[in-house]
């Protein structure tokens, strides 16, 4: 099998390029900087997809049966202008994709914002309607829609993997549960803005195997739920990695004492009926052993 992917230098990107790369995959990967991806055995195709000019032979020429596509350009620039610009970029890859070569199948990852930004909250399901007013998740939309059309025209298998709070080794340091390790490891200030907040928190490696089974499996186009089903209030996740590295959540403790964890509570989280009726004994990394995991190389 001949897989493509874009979003390789990322968070998720490398960890499933790494996880292809153990089983042997024929594997493309595509982008602006390969600099930072070291994995032998491995096709680079340097491509600036804003670039008008630039050149699809080689893909054309690898002829991919199967699209990963990770990437969106610019995190955390969520303008207007930035998510119209990966919109564009991403629709006119899969058209050149679907109309110049084999592709069977394309993978690309929505987001869990799509939900929250569409005033949905607690358990989301793929089947509800979502009206969305920010920018990101305007175009992540429209990249569904118009990609669903294309690729129903064509029938080619369409999976869209709406990612809820993917966390683990190589995450970015501001994100929530590196920045919280860093806090408690060098006694910082804790500063959590929404200590509240009810949020589906699953592991890199999760999601990794999740994607793979995607790859080898053959399942309906369509959207589909990543993350664990189960929501954890942000304070709880302070407690939790306070217990982590210092053996106890006395710190954690003291510092809600002093704050109103009742401030602006929105609790979303996944629904994964659909999921689990594809992939039969789904388990995920329990956060506890998640947080043990990422602390390994803090």
């Amino acid at each position: 099998m001949k897989i493509l992917l874009s979003g390789g230098s990322g968070f998720i990107g490398k960890n499933l390029l790494n996880f292809l790369s153990q089983n042997n995959e024929n594997i493309m990967v595509i982008g602006r900087n390969l600099n930072s991806i070291k994995i032998d055995k491995l096709n680079k195709l340097k491509l600036d997809l804003n670039n008008p000019d630039a050149s699809y032979d080689e893909i054309i020429k690898y002829n991919p049966d199967v699209f990963v596509h990770l990437a969106w350009e610019g995190i955390p620039d969520y303008s207007e202008e930035n998510c119209r610009k990966n919109y564009f970029n991403t629709v006119k890859l899969i058209r050149m994709l679907v109309n110049s070569t084999s592709c069977s199948k394309i993978i690309s990852t929505g987001s869990c914002w799509e939900y929250n930004d569409g005033k949905i909250i607690g358990k989301c399901k793929e089947s509800q309607t979502i009206n969305p007013s920010k920018a990101f998740s305007i175009y992540k939309k429209k990249v569904f829609q118009e990609v669903s059309k294309i690729t129903k025209d064509k029938q080619i298998t369409f999976n869209w993997l709406r990612l809820f709070y993917v966390y683990g080794p190589g995450q970015k340091e501001n994100s929530i549960i590196p920045m919280l390790i860093n806090t408690f490891k060098n006694n910082k200030p804790i500063n959590i803005h929404y200590p509240s907040n009810k949020n589906d928190f699953i592991y890199v490696g999760d999601v990794i195997k999740i994607i793979g089974e995607f790859i080898s499996k053959d399942c309906p186009s369509g959207i589909y739920n990543v993350g664990t089903g189960k929501g954890i209030m942000v304070y709880e996740l302070l407690k939790i990695i306070d217990n982590v590295i210092n053996g106890n959540n006395n710190l954690a403790v003291e510092y809600l004492k002093n704050i109103d964890i009742n401030k602006k509570n929105e609790s979303f989280f996944s629904c994964t009926k659909k999921l689990k009726k594809h992939f039969d004994n789904l388990e995920f990394v329990d956060i506890k052993d998640g947080i043990n995991k990422m602390l390994k190389i803090f």
